[in-house]
């Protein structure tokens, strides 16, 4: 009996030797700056991390869909609402869990829209359970940083890039599309996966959590979206009791031009369909959800000097 004592004492003692351990190095490991020579990716959807708490009203999460189609610098010039993006290519359900965890230690948003495509975008038990763990235990996430550890990363975190697009995709490319009928009415509906619907809920109670509404979603993608999706979303806000704008039947409201809206065929907006999205977006959010406008206030300023320089990627139109 005592000896089964000591080895479970011993069993305990290196334990808790590894948890420290490995608490030391995801310190050590984990970017202290949100450039990307110090380690970080997703520069653009990181750098929420520079803005000023609670300063931001509207954040915006999803795969390159959301990404190119929601610019905050038109929310912006429109109603004066301060949105964010932090929407990546690829992004998977539990990738947005991530997201929006680690803006809300510093944001406290009205409302978050969840751009829909990246609901079906395939997401496994696997992936879903070590995604949770690397939130646990950062050294999983970073632990290749080995290679290039700097003397900056024994010293305090201060993230220092900030992106001026708010996050946004900001392409001029024109590759026009021939859409077709590409919403036609159709009764059946497609299912999510099982994981993505537990992570689904999980950024539903962050949400709720929070305090924050969560608005359901579907840009216009000729080549990504049909009715069968958009049967699918609206089956899963009226089960969890959600707000769902799919744009793709909003033509009159959102009127995407597929010859010249487009960057590649019809997949993604460019800079002229996200113009269309956005302002859209905005009337709704500053009518429906009550987001004040910021513009002429204190503390404010970045914004209009943001919007500036947005304004004046323009000039490079060909």
């Amino acid at each position: 009996m005592k000896q089964k004592a000591t080895y479970l004492l011993r069993a305990c003692g290196f334990l808790l030797l590894l948890a420290v351990a490995m608490a030391a190095l995801s310190l050590l490991f984990a970017p202290k700056n949100n450039r990307q020579d110090f380690g970080m990716g997703e520069m653009k959807a990181n750098a929420i991390l520079t803005e000023p708490a609670h300063t931001i009203d509207v954040l915006a999460l999803g795969d390159s869909e959301c990404a190119t189609a929601i610019a905050p610098m038109v929310f912006w010039r429109e109603q004066g609402i301060t949105a964010y993006n932090c929407g990546t290519a690829g992004q998977k359900l539990y990738d947005t869990v991530h997201y929006l965890k680690q803006a809300l230690e510093t944001q406290s948003p009205s409302v978050v829209i969840l751009e829909t495509n990246t609901i079906f975008q395939e997401c496994t038990l696997s992936d879903t359970l070590f995604a949770k763990l690397e939130d646990f235990i950062p050294l999983l996430r970073w632990h290749d940083r080995w290679k290039s550890l700097r003397s900056e990363d024994l010293g305090p975190v201060e993230y220092t890039w900030r992106d001026e697009a708010k996050g946004h995709m900001f392409y001029l490319d024109v590759n026009p599309a021939c859409p077709g009928d590409y919403m036609k009415p159709r009764q059946d509906v497609r299912q999510a996966a099982k994981w993505t619907l537990q992570c689904l809920k999980e950024i539903l109670a962050l949400c709720q959590e929070h305090e924050a509404r969560l608005l359901l979603v579907s840009t216009p993608s000729a080549v990504n979206w049909n009715y069968t999706n958009h049967n699918g979303i609206q089956a899963l806000a009226d089960e969890f009791g959600l707000v769902y704008l799919d744009l793709n039947l909003l033509q009159d409201e959102v009127p995407i031009d597929w010859t010249t809206d487009t960057k590649d065929g019809g997949d993604h907006m460019n800079a002229w369909g996200a113009e269309k999205v956005s302002a859209y977006l905005a009337r709704y959010l500053a009518k429906q959800c009550g987001i004040a406008d910021h513009r002429g206030e204190e503390g404010y300023a970045q914004w209009d000097e943001a919007l500036r320089l947005y304004d004046k990627a323009w000039e490079e139109t060909p």
